[in-house]
Protein backbone atom coordinates (compact mmCIF):
# COMPACT_ATOMS: atom_id res chain seq x y z
CA UNK A 1 0.00 0.00 0.00
CA UNK A 2 2.42 2.31 -1.25
CA UNK A 3 -0.27 5.01 -1.99
CA UNK A 4 -2.57 5.80 0.86
CA UNK A 5 -5.03 8.04 1.49
CA UNK A 6 -6.02 9.05 5.40
CA UNK A 7 -9.48 10.77 5.79
CA UNK A 8 -9.94 12.76 8.92
CA UNK A 9 -13.17 13.09 10.52
CA UNK A 10 -12.68 15.05 14.41
CA UNK A 11 -14.55 17.33 16.90
CA UNK A 12 -13.78 20.59 17.31
CA UNK A 13 -11.09 20.69 20.30
CA UNK A 14 -10.14 17.12 19.81
CA UNK A 15 -6.82 18.09 18.16
CA UNK A 16 -7.95 16.22 14.81
CA UNK A 17 -6.61 18.79 12.54
CA UNK A 18 -3.47 19.05 14.66
CA UNK A 19 -2.97 15.12 14.21
CA UNK A 20 -3.67 15.61 10.51
CA UNK A 21 -1.07 18.17 10.06
CA UNK A 22 1.89 16.01 11.62
CA UNK A 23 0.49 12.98 9.76
CA UNK A 24 1.10 14.62 6.63
CA UNK A 25 4.43 15.96 7.69
CA UNK A 26 5.71 12.92 9.12
CA UNK A 27 4.62 10.85 5.87
CA UNK A 28 5.54 13.57 3.86
CA UNK A 29 2.44 13.63 1.73
CA UNK A 30 -0.06 17.16 1.13
CA UNK A 31 -2.91 17.72 3.60
CA UNK A 32 -5.86 19.39 2.17
CA UNK A 33 -8.45 20.57 4.70
CA UNK A 34 -10.09 24.16 3.77
CA UNK A 35 -8.15 24.33 0.12
CA UNK A 36 -10.70 22.17 -1.59
CA UNK A 37 -12.98 24.90 -1.84
CA UNK A 38 -10.51 26.93 -3.69
CA UNK A 39 -10.21 23.84 -6.06
CA UNK A 40 -13.93 22.89 -6.52
CA UNK A 41 -14.24 26.77 -7.02
CA UNK A 42 -11.65 26.60 -9.93
CA UNK A 43 -12.94 23.11 -11.39
CA UNK A 44 -16.39 24.30 -11.33
CA UNK A 45 -16.11 28.25 -12.08
CA UNK A 46 -18.42 28.79 -9.48
CA UNK A 47 -17.64 31.90 -6.96
CA UNK A 48 -15.98 30.29 -3.98
CA UNK A 49 -18.19 32.38 -1.42
CA UNK A 50 -21.32 30.06 -2.58
CA UNK A 51 -19.09 27.19 -1.18
CA UNK A 52 -19.76 28.38 2.42
CA UNK A 53 -23.48 27.22 2.02
CA UNK A 54 -22.41 23.88 1.81
CA UNK A 55 -19.04 23.60 3.90
CA UNK A 56 -19.01 21.81 7.48
CA UNK A 57 -17.52 24.72 9.10
CA UNK A 58 -20.34 27.57 8.36
CA UNK A 59 -22.94 27.80 9.71
CA UNK A 60 -25.89 27.34 7.50
CA UNK A 61 -29.30 28.49 8.58
CA UNK A 62 -31.86 25.56 8.79
CA UNK A 63 -33.94 24.94 6.12
CA UNK A 64 -30.45 23.73 4.82
CA UNK A 65 -30.58 20.59 7.09
CA UNK A 66 -34.01 19.90 6.40
CA UNK A 67 -33.99 17.52 3.68
CA UNK A 68 -31.54 14.80 3.04
CA UNK A 69 -29.63 14.73 -0.51
CA UNK A 70 -27.55 11.60 -0.47
CA UNK A 71 -24.71 11.77 -2.21
CA UNK A 72 -24.14 9.79 -5.42
CA UNK A 73 -21.34 11.97 -7.28
CA UNK A 74 -23.43 13.70 -10.12
CA UNK A 75 -22.66 16.88 -11.53
CA UNK A 76 -24.70 19.28 -13.34
CA UNK A 77 -23.87 21.46 -16.18
CA UNK A 78 -23.12 25.08 -16.02
CA UNK A 79 -26.00 25.64 -18.24
CA UNK A 80 -28.12 23.85 -15.53
CA UNK A 81 -30.84 26.24 -13.12
CA UNK A 82 -29.92 23.88 -9.81
CA UNK A 83 -25.95 24.68 -11.36
CA UNK A 84 -25.10 26.10 -7.66
CA UNK A 85 -27.43 24.49 -5.40
CA UNK A 86 -26.18 22.93 -2.36
CA UNK A 87 -26.08 19.45 -4.27
CA UNK A 88 -24.15 20.42 -6.83
CA UNK A 89 -21.63 22.43 -4.89
CA UNK A 90 -20.98 19.60 -2.58
CA UNK A 91 -20.75 16.78 -5.58
CA UNK A 92 -17.92 19.50 -6.48
CA UNK A 93 -16.01 19.33 -3.65
CA UNK A 94 -16.69 15.51 -3.82
CA UNK A 95 -15.20 15.25 -7.07
CA UNK A 96 -11.63 16.96 -5.76
CA UNK A 97 -11.66 14.83 -3.24
CA UNK A 98 -12.16 11.86 -5.59
CA UNK A 99 -9.30 13.16 -7.91
CA UNK A 100 -6.88 13.72 -5.30
CA UNK A 101 -7.27 10.40 -3.72
CA UNK A 102 -7.14 8.81 -7.25
CA UNK A 103 -3.61 10.38 -7.81
CA UNK A 104 -1.92 11.07 -4.57
CA UNK A 105 -0.98 10.09 -0.87
CA UNK A 106 -2.87 12.63 1.13
CA UNK A 107 -4.51 13.58 4.34
CA UNK A 108 -7.89 15.00 3.69
CA UNK A 109 -9.98 16.49 6.20
CA UNK A 110 -13.86 16.33 7.25
CA UNK A 111 -16.09 16.79 4.14
CA UNK A 112 -17.67 13.56 4.46
CA UNK A 113 -14.40 12.34 2.39
CA UNK A 114 -14.64 8.98 4.45
CA UNK A 115 -18.16 8.08 2.86
CA UNK A 116 -17.11 9.74 -0.60
CA UNK A 117 -14.23 7.58 -0.52
CA UNK A 118 -15.80 4.29 0.97
CA UNK A 119 -15.38 2.35 -2.33
CA UNK A 120 -11.62 3.44 -2.83
CA UNK A 121 -9.26 0.17 -1.47
CA UNK A 122 -6.44 2.60 -0.39
CA UNK A 123 -7.74 4.73 2.34
CA UNK A 124 -7.72 4.63 6.10
CA UNK A 125 -10.57 6.76 7.51
CA UNK A 126 -10.63 7.85 10.93
CA UNK A 127 -12.55 9.74 13.65
CA UNK A 128 -10.75 11.91 16.21
CA UNK A 129 -12.65 12.78 19.16
CA UNK A 130 -11.97 13.42 23.08
CA UNK A 131 -13.79 13.75 26.38
CA UNK A 132 -15.72 17.34 26.75
CA UNK A 133 -13.41 18.70 29.02
CA UNK A 134 -10.33 17.91 27.20
CA UNK A 135 -12.07 19.74 24.53
CA UNK A 136 -13.04 23.06 26.39
CA UNK A 137 -9.33 23.17 26.99
CA UNK A 138 -8.15 23.25 23.51
CA UNK A 139 -10.84 25.15 22.26
CA UNK A 140 -10.61 28.38 24.97
CA UNK A 141 -7.00 28.40 23.17
CA UNK A 142 -8.97 29.47 20.61
CA UNK A 143 -11.94 31.05 20.75
CA UNK A 144 -12.30 34.28 22.83
CA UNK A 145 -15.29 34.27 25.38
CA UNK A 146 -16.93 33.02 28.12
CA UNK A 147 -16.51 28.78 29.24
CA UNK A 148 -20.15 29.03 28.50
CA UNK A 149 -19.84 30.74 25.44
CA UNK A 150 -17.16 28.27 24.04
CA UNK A 151 -18.80 25.26 25.83
CA UNK A 152 -22.07 26.80 23.30
CA UNK A 153 -19.80 26.99 20.25
CA UNK A 154 -18.88 23.05 20.63
CA UNK A 155 -22.04 22.05 20.76
CA UNK A 156 -23.24 23.95 17.55
CA UNK A 157 -20.09 23.15 15.90
CA UNK A 158 -21.15 19.23 17.09
CA UNK A 159 -24.54 19.67 15.67
CA UNK A 160 -23.70 21.51 12.22
CA UNK A 161 -21.00 18.42 11.45
CA UNK A 162 -24.07 15.95 12.38
CA UNK A 163 -26.45 17.67 10.30
CA UNK A 164 -24.15 18.13 7.52
CA UNK A 165 -22.73 14.46 7.53
CA UNK A 166 -26.02 12.95 7.55
CA UNK A 167 -27.28 15.58 4.85
CA UNK A 168 -25.09 14.36 2.22
CA UNK A 169 -24.42 10.69 3.12
CA UNK A 170 -27.80 9.71 5.43
CA UNK A 171 -25.45 8.32 7.99
CA UNK A 172 -24.37 9.10 11.59
CA UNK A 173 -21.26 11.44 12.00
CA UNK A 174 -19.91 9.96 15.14
CA UNK A 175 -21.22 6.27 14.70
CA UNK A 176 -17.49 3.96 15.26
CA UNK A 177 -18.82 1.60 12.08
CA UNK A 178 -18.38 4.31 9.63
CA UNK A 179 -14.59 4.83 10.01
CA UNK A 180 -11.84 2.02 10.09
CA UNK A 181 -10.05 4.04 13.35
CA UNK A 182 -11.32 5.97 16.30
CA UNK A 183 -8.73 7.26 18.51
CA UNK A 184 -9.39 9.24 21.98
CA UNK A 185 -6.80 12.37 21.60
CA UNK A 186 -7.04 12.90 25.51
CA UNK A 187 -5.86 9.59 26.22
CA UNK A 188 -2.16 9.54 23.15
CA UNK A 189 -2.34 13.01 22.99
CA UNK A 190 -1.41 14.66 19.55
CA UNK A 191 1.69 12.65 18.55
CA UNK A 192 0.75 9.43 20.27
CA UNK A 193 -2.47 9.28 17.98
CA UNK A 194 -0.26 10.16 14.63
CA UNK A 195 1.86 7.37 15.34
CA UNK A 196 -1.03 5.45 15.50
CA UNK A 197 -2.15 5.94 12.64
CA UNK A 198 1.11 5.42 11.38
CA UNK A 199 1.21 1.94 13.01
CA UNK A 200 -2.18 1.34 11.79
CA UNK A 201 -1.26 1.30 8.06
CA UNK A 202 1.77 -0.59 8.14
CA UNK A 203 -0.25 -3.22 9.98
CA UNK A 204 -2.23 -2.85 6.51
CA UNK A 205 0.97 -3.20 4.43
CA UNK A 206 1.91 -6.54 5.83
Amino acid sequence: MDHIVITIARQYGSGGRTVGQMLAERLEIPFYDKGIIRMASEDSGIHPGLFGRVDEYTSAKAPFYKKSSVYTGGLLSPGDKEFTSDENLFNYQAKVIRELAEKESCVIIGRCSNYILRDVPHVLSVFIHAPHDFRMREAMKKISGSERDVEKFLQKDDRRKEEYYHRFTGGQWEEAVNYDLCLDCSKLGFEKCAQAIINHIELLKG
